[in-house]
């Protein structure tokens, strides 16, 4: 599992969250990055594919790799690990981009942070290994609004 964000609490949390879920059928290997260059780095020098990708979509740029964002992670994961699944998390409602994000990365989770709480986390993760999307109900209720 791949989790990207610039926070280390949050990373810690997700992390001590995840590794309780169904310790006796999941092993977690987490790999850690806090920006876009060490998230490019996670991706580009892994031996193996990830089976799951927390993206922080606002995150330090990498410029000269042209990764200036989690959405930017997000499409290399699709180029380069197609069946990564994929959860994008932001701080904002940004409601005019949830379209975009879902037509351009197609992720399997869409999460507006403060909808997380731990259980949520783990309902979220659950539903994503299983095959089925998430999005977190500040989601919804603006893609609603939205029509998308």
């Amino acid at each position: 599992m791949l989790m990207v964000d610039d926070h280390p609490f949050i990373l810690q949390a997700y992390k001590n969250t995840l590794e309780r879920f169904k310790a006796d059928e999941f092993e977690i290997i987490n790999t850690d990055a806090d920006s876009a260059k060490t998230g490019y780095e996670a991706i580009a020098n892994s031996t193996f594919d990830f089976d799951v990708a927390f993206l922080d979509i606002s995150i330090p740029i990498y410029a000269e790799k042209n990764i200036h964002s989690g959405i930017d992670l997000a499409l290399l994961l699709r180029e380069k690990m197609p069946n990564c699944k994929i959860v994008l998390l932001t701080m904002h409602n940004e409601k005019l981009k949830f379209k975009y994000f879902k037509e351009t990365v197609k992720p399997e989770g869409l999460v507006v942070k403060n909808d997380l709480t731990f259980e949520e986390l783990l309902i979220a993760f659950e539903k994503i290994i299983a095959g089925e999307t998430y999005y977190s109900e500040t989601v919804l209720k603006m893609m609603e609004e939205e029509n998308i």
